[in-house]
């Protein structure tokens, strides 16, 4: 992962790194100089980490020679690269490479970027399409492995009889609809509701995000947290998740949002939609402040029905998105690219 953001990608990449290391394989991860993820994996049992040096940006052969070093000295049987530039990158090693090398998607791709990938991981029905990517061959894809997270899931529902206190959380960017989220809490205060809303992250709108709610007079309601390492108990701790995205390709805080058994609402973006439904969440219009303030309007005055559908999101989860439902099947990704590589090279390891 070289990728010198933070987000649901980066979240993955440390959850999958820990839960290998954990089920007693060994993992090198592979990370940037002042990766955000560092501090989570340095000195785990059965992690051995390498920090590259990537400061002349994609175009750095200094970054794919000590690629190639660290993975030469390791001797992986499997190379997962996440996002494009580590895709790039490391694909650049292909023909020395003594292992297969996988792209994990958390996006739609652009084929330059992951031509030298022999298999590419959809994590949603959407996303296997390759008509949804630049120059990728259908063959590339494997079966669709969602994403996991690794939070225990709560053993019941308790939520209190009145849901007024909301919480949202992401990078403070265009596609992330904290604006609309906003604007439709300004529509829902002239409906006289009561409510107070926490956000956490942090990015380049945070503060025209805080100008607004001055601007609509909702900032007494509204408290930004900043970026914040705890957001599993924040959202354990509200009454309502939020999730007003306008583009979310998956989404892996939502995940967190039912292990917690927190109540939902989300837009229809193809992430939410592939994980939830009207019987495990509360479904708006994406980029509508009117209809995800009609949501918010449903939620405060159906507490019970609320209830129901968090109780339906946790089945969901423990079913298909705890870790020990998913990581299963990586594993067996594994097991089956190994031995189609191993084959069609001629080699046994």
């Amino acid at each position: 992962m070289l990728d010198p953001n933070y987000g649901g990608a980066q979240r993955y990449f440390a959850d999958v790194c820990l839960e290998l290391a954990g089920r007693g394989h060994s993992v090198l991860s592979v990370i940037r100089h002042n990766s955000v993820v560092a501090s989570e994996l340095i000195s785990v049992k059965n992690i051995e980490v390498a920090v590259i040096s990537n400061r002349f940006g994609w175009h750095d052969p200094f970054a794919t020679n000590q690629i190639k070093t660290a993975l030469n000295r390791f001797q992986p049987h499997v190379v997962e690269v996440h996002l494009a530039r580590a895709a790039f990158l490391t694909g650049k090693t292909k023909s020395v490479s003594k292992w297969p090398l996988i792209a994990k998607m958390h996006n739609n791709l652009n084929g330059k970027y992951y031509r030298n990938m022999d298999v590419v991981v959809p994590f949603t029905a959407q996303a296997a399409k390759s008509e949804s990517h630049t120059n990728i061959p259908q063959h590339k894809f494997a079966s669709v492995i969602p994403n996991f997270s690794r939070l225990q899931p709560v053993p019941t529902i308790v939520k209190p009889a009145r849901i007024d206190k909301l919480f949202a959380a992401g990078r403070f960017v265009e596609k992330k609809g904290f604006n609309i989220l906003l604007e439709a809490l300004a529509e829902f205060k002239a409906m006289d509701r009561n409510f107070s809303l926490q956000i956490a992250g942090d990015g380049q709108e945070f503060s025209s995000l805080k100008a607004l709610s001055t601007e609509l007079g909702i900032h007494d309601k509204v408290q930004f947290l900043g970026r914040r390492n705890d957001v599993p108990d924040l959202i354990k701790n509200a009454d309502l998740f939020v999730l007003p995205s306008l583009n979310e390709p998956f989404g892996i805080i939502v995940l967190e949002a039912m292990a917690m058994g927190t109540p939902i609402i989300a837009t229809r973006c193809a992430g939410p939609l592939e994980v939830l439904d009207d019987t495990s969440a509360i479904l708006v219009a994406k980029g509508d402040k009117s209809s995800l303030a009609d949501g918010l309007r449903r939620a405060i005055q159906d507490p019970e029905g609320c209830r129901m559908r968090a109780q339906n999101a946790l089945t969901v989860y423990k079913n298909c998105y705890a870790a020990d439902a998913v990581v299963p099947k990586i594993l067996d990704l594994y097991d089956a690219i190994i031995q189609q590589f191993e084959c069609h090279n001629g080699t046994r390891r």
